[in-house]
């Protein structure tokens, strides 16, 4: 077949699927419920943000609210939240391994593309700089951005595994890394450990399949990766169970650690929740910067 005609059915494909994923996404961002968007740091701006104590030698005399300190017998100051704007850098994992999915579930890649979107969607129309943590997709503001990280979630990967996590951050901002975590935890670790650096703070999304989280599989079985690269062979699967949901919960032990050592959250989704459940909890996460 002729090398432009591959390409061009790939582009159709990849159109295709990337104006799917926006229009999942759209809607599902119509359905979330935000509340008032708010960065919640104090800083230069004129939206009132909250009251709190004078603290003498670091506030401005002038800065006392009278008629609050009046209704209490200590002085108090109006903070101002914070209005520079926000970038949002986000990862979708696009290996095989992402592409799995049971019976009557959608790709573990899929509903992972339909939240980041949905993120996207909602950052940029709430004023803030949205794109991918690596250097293909810079933040940027605008429509067609959203269109962009479109097509690159619609995109797949040829390995089983991604063996490289981006992590180009821009400082201060903050990010979402949506995957199994499957692969090597170092390359996690790496990324936190740069990202703290750099004064990110966000989100670790990890996609479970309901299989997954449940291992239901009973007698002879042969599990192997997506890309059958990874094959194991058992006469007995459910000998296997309570070994595999070991190395889960210790996986999840694992990430949890590390995101709270670099001051982010971890969050897991194993598809029995709402999508907007999901995405509104990170959207709340993510604008009000709770990280608990």
């Amino acid at each position: 077949m002729n090398q432009s005609l591959i390409i061009q059915r790939k582009a159709s494909h990849l159109a295709q699927t990337a104006g799917d994923l926006l229009l999942q996404a759209e809607h599902l961002v119509c359905a979330m419920t935000f509340g008032e968007h708010g960065r919640r740091k104090a800083g230069l701006g004129d939206h009132f943000w909250q009251y709190r104590p004078f603290q003498n030698g670091l506030d401005n005399p002038r800065s006392i609210d009278h008629r609050r300190s009046a209704k209490q017998d200590q002085d108090f100051v109006r903070e101002l939240e914070w209005k520079t704007p926000q970038v949002l850098h986000l990862w979708v994992d696009a290996t095989a391994s992402m592409r799995f999915g049971s019976k009557g579930q959608s790709q573990k890649h899929h509903r992972a593309a339909v939240l980041a979107l949905a993120l996207a969607i909602a950052a940029e129309k709430a004023g803030e700089r949205v794109g991918l943590s690596d250097r293909s997709l810079p933040p940027s503001r605008s429509k067609a951005q959203i269109f962009r990280m479109a097509e690159r979630f619609a995109t797949e990967g040829a390995e089983d595994y991604d063996k490289n996590t981006p992590s180009e951050f821009v400082k201060g901002g903050s990010a979402v890394l949506l995957s199994d975590f499957f692969a090597d935890l170092e390359q996690t670790q790496r990324v936190l450990s740069r990202a703290a650096d750099q004064g990110v703070s966000g989100v670790l999304l990890q996609v479970l399949d309901p299989m997954e989280q449940s291992f239901p599989f009973r007698g002879r079985a042969i599990f192997q990766s997506v890309l059958g690269q990874l094959k194991h062979d058992t006469k007995e699967a459910s000998d296997l169970r309570e070994a595999y949901l070991d190395r889960l919960r210790l996986r999840q032990a694992q990430l949890k650690d590390l995101a709270r050592l670099a001051g982010w959250s971890f969050y897991c989704d194993d598809c029995s929740q709402n999508r907007i459940e999901v995405a509104s909890r990170l959207y709340f996460l993510l604008s009000r910067g709770q990280f608990k």
